[in-house]
């Protein structure tokens, strides 16, 4: 059970990597393979009601590990992924043209490896202008910060690279560096774009 969970038979401690340092000059792309950002941006854009995007993204992104040479599940994410974001009135419908809606619509090959990169292309050029400058300067984003230097220093360094397996037993809420408290709903989300009448 415990190998189920990713925890070894002895219990003894793992081995852990640093977490690379996140530089907001780079590509939001590029920042969002990191999965501990995409989180914490994910979290951001949901409080901002825009979370559409990163979640479509984030699944995407699951979607394109599954090998080529897989395609019952490659068809079967597809279309999980096509029923929740991309057909009209769905339940997270993203936000794509017209023409990249029907591309994907009436695509005879659901196990194509290129997809959903026209949409993945859209979405990413609207999360670049709706989301990311205002995430820089979120209470998401300096939670995120304070995590990461926390984790790369001093506890790393006391640590030396070490740390105990993550039983299930010792995780709390407080040991989450992406744990949200309520109070931080709609902190440092422009919401100007939102009609809230």
């Amino acid at each position: 059970m415990g190998q189920a969970l990713g925890i070894p038979d002895s219990g003894l401690l793992l081995q852990i990597d640093s977490v690379p340092v996140i530089d907001p000059n780079e590509p939001l792309d590029k920042l969002l393979l990191n999965k501990r950002f995409r989180q914490s941006f994910m979290a951001f854009a949901d409080s901002c009601l825009a979370g559409e995007s990163v979640h479509f993204y984030n699944e995407v992104h699951e979607h394109d590990k599954i090998p080529v040479d897989d395609p019952v599940r490659r068809i079967y994410m597809a279309r999980h992924i096509i029923d929740k974001y991309i057909v009209a009135g769905a339940s997270m419908e993203v936000n794509i043209s017209y023409r990249t809606r029907q591309e994907i619509l009436t695509t005879t090959n659901l196990a194509h490896p290129d997809l959903f990169n026209n949409a993945l292309n859209e979405l990413m050029q609207l999360m670049k202008t709706n989301l990311a400058k205002d995430y820089w300067s979120s209470m998401y984003f300096i939670k995120f910060k304070e995590a990461n230097m926390r984790f790369n220093g001093h506890e790393q360094e006391s640590m030396a690279g070490w740390n105990f397996s993550p039983r299930l037993s010792s995780v709390r809420g407080a040991d989450d560096p992406f744990h949200q408290e309520n109070v931080l709903k709609g902190f440092g989300c422009d919401n100007r774009d939102l009609d809230t009448q």
